[in-house]
């Protein structure tokens, strides 16, 4: 028999609730380009087909059921494009229409890359209903998987042992006994995280914020089917550890990292369902880290109080990564050449590729005259990284790529038996291809997760599977 998991308490969102506000708020938004009304009509005209194709191919409006393309469409329309509408209204330079063109582009070229994924690979959109539909493998772990996860596991701990080791002063330690130093404490954070030298940076960059929360969620839903306390167990070690581990240097994205992981696996487990309780948790929990580094980094000064936080954390959520985005678009050609591919530092090193460290410059570029650290890094939406390399034909191609690619990660996924381990590798996944709000596309392939959230289910997963999406009998 399978499992059904259902909850009486939870709920689902409507879009015919939702639905007018938002084509309400974008008409008002788009209105903000008075200055230029051509640009209105086209603004209005670009999101209406994005939307419509988006629709078409994932079923966007469909909040229980949310895929990899739709849960980056809905970041990307929040933190990207609506704050964008205000930069192109504030900024007077040139590079304003490159800006405006870079990221509206991807609301075509996602998804077009999506449909030529679909394409390919003969993907219908009611195979994303199938899959959410289908009751998820309660099957317990083998006893060779289960060693496998213990060997992880015990992997990783030893990594936290050996990094800490190595790490000269631990920032979050620093930072609780001396609050209001952040100057300081953000220099620690930059030897800790950035500028370790040890030959296993990489390596604790992967376990902090792929191979944990990985570990974490696998045995979350062990124990929710299995009701064995080894796997309770095992989940409050795995968090215990993961979350210590992702504080130790303040960063704050780490933690929030982990709780947004946890709370995409409860969705997909649920079948994209949210009971009341997870979505009043999800959010607190998400932000709690960050509130208290902010606070206390901050105390006895403007930004250690509440309003200084609500307007931190805001500012960083909702207009920063677009105002970064506008650097890169003003930074490269205008001041600096575009780099041809050089932005991929450990490539050109490789290749013998003469290359700049793109985040710190467009960093440095941001804040100067006011900056106090010179290693800051502004870390950038996948356009902004493609217009440093390529200019405007780079970001055309590279939105189309980057839909073909989190379409075919979804496809791979949706056809793969619907167990724990696959569930906990999709959610790393939509979560890495989430993120391209703020990060490179070869990040998120490589660093920030998907390429090892494969790996991690081949490991633990069924190997050699092939076929379309089918309910796993127990």
């Amino acid at each position: 028999m399978s499992v059904t998991i259902a909850n009486s308490s939870a709920f689902q969102w409507k879009p015919s609730r939702w639905l007018p506000l938002f084509f309400a708020s974008l008409l008002l938004l788009c209105a903000s380009l008075w200055i230029a009304s051509s640009l209105v009509v086209l603004s209005i005209a670009v999101g209406g087909v994005s939307l419509w194709m988006m629709h078409r191919l994932v079923g966007v409006f469909n909040l229980t059921r949310l895929n990899i393309a739709s849960f980056f469409y809905w970041i990307y329309l929040a933190v990207i494009l609506t704050p964008g509408f205000f930069i192109f209204n504030e900024e007077i330079t040139s590079s304003r229409i490159n800006f405006l063109f870079g990221i509206e582009s991807v609301l075509i070229t996602v998804p077009i890359g999506i449909f030529l994924a679909n394409r390919l690979f003969h993907f219908k959109r009611v195979e994303i209903v199938e899959h959410f539909q289908t009751d998820v493998n309660s099957k317990p772990l083998s006893l060779v998987q289960t060693k496998i996860y213990l060997a992880i596991l015990a992997l990783g701990v030893l990594l936290i042992v050996l990094n800490i080791l190595e790490t000269p002063v631990i920032p979050l330690f620093y930072l609780i006994r001396n609050p209001g130093e952040a100057l300081t404490a953000a220099l620690l954070r930059e030897d800790a995280f950035k500028f370790l030298n040890s030959p296993l940076t990489y390596v604790y960059y992967v376990f902090r914020g792929t191979v944990f929360p990985f570990l974490i969620m696998v045995a979350f839903g062990c124990y929710r089917f299995e009701k064995v306390k080894m796997w309770r167990g095992l989940f409050w070690f795995a968090l215990i550890c993961g979350v210590g581990y992702a504080s130790l240097t303040i960063e704050k994205s780490h933690v929030a990292t982990v709780f947004g992981l946890l709370f995409l696996f409860v969705y997909l487990l649920n079948g994209g369902k949210v009971s009341k309780f997870t979505a009043i948790a999800a959010p607190v929990l998400f932000l709690s880290f960050p509130a208290m580094v902010v606070l206390l980094a901050y105390q006895g000064s403007e930004g250690g109080t509440f309003g200084g936080l609500f307007q931190a954390l805001g500012n960083r959520l909702f207009y920063s990564p677009a105002q970064i985005v506008y650097a890169y678009f003003e930074v490269f050609p205008r001041l600096v050449p575009f780099q041809h591919g050089a932005s991929l530092v450990k490539i050109a090193h490789l290749l013998g590729w003469r290359a700049i460290d793109i985040p710190n410059t467009v960093g440095l570029y941001m804040t100067e005259g006011t900056g106090d650290l010179d290693t800051i890094t502004a870390n950038s939406c996948f356009i902004g990284n493609l217009n440093a390399d390529f200019g405007l034909p780079g970001v055309v191609f590279g939105g189309v790529l980057a839909g073909l690619l989190m379409q075919m990660v979804t496809i791979y996924f949706f056809r793969r038996p619907k167990t724990v381990v696959n569930l906990a590798g999709y959610a790393i996944c939509m979560w890495s291809f989430g993120i391209l709000v703020a990060s490179a596309l070869p990040t998120a392939l490589l660093s920030g997760g998907v390429s090892f959230a494969i790996l991690l289910t081949w490991c633990l997963g069924f190997r050699g599977y092939r076929g379309r999406l089918v309910a796993v009998p127990q």
